[in-house]
């Protein structure tokens, strides 16, 4: 398994490749999983950050908040799906067929955006855009969670 992960990165830096892995589960909402022929692989979601366990932003709401992105992940992502996925910086790009999953989560409003983690402006303008559009709308955990998504934002 560690000798596939090698290579998944290894071709993904040389040649920009994308990758047809299917969905076998995620965990908690910041980690999905994908299986392999042997075992699987685990990565999290480039720029994207969603609500599940926060120190700064302690609050009675973030079990809420984070039930409330598993039920995003549930309606919007199928197991046993193949998704098309690619590796940047440690972190995954998750597509399926034309709509980036990375995108869609901040844009929904289930996710605020992970500045830390993309190296590549063009996208991470693409995402505060699209967080900027959510907050504006009072997207998905923007309506009824709106200063706990400020902090949880503000801590990313």
């Amino acid at each position: 398994m560690r000798f596939f992960i090698i290579v998944l990165l290894f071709c993904n830096l040389a040649f920009c490749a994308d990758y047809k892995l299917l969905l076998n589960s995620y965990y908690n909402p910041n980690r999905l999983v994908f299986r392999l022929h042997k075992g699987a692989f685990e990565c999290s979601l480039l720029g994207v950050v969603v609500p599940f366990y926060n120190n700064q932003c302690q609050s009675e709401n973030l079990k809420k908040m984070s039930n409330l992105s598993i039920g995003f992940f549930q309606n919007n992502l199928d197991l046993e799906q193949l998704y098309s996925v690619s590796i940047e910086n440690g972190f995954c790009v998750v597509k399926y067929k034309n709509l980036n999953l990375n995108e869609e989560i901040i844009k929904a409003g289930y996710g605020v955006v992970n500045k830390s983690s993309v190296e590549d402006l063009e996208f991470l303008g693409r995402l505060l855009d699209l967080e900027n559009l959510a907050i504006k709308n009072k997207a998905g955990l923007w309506n009824s969670f709106y200063d706990e998504m400020e902090c949880f934002r503000d801590s990313y």
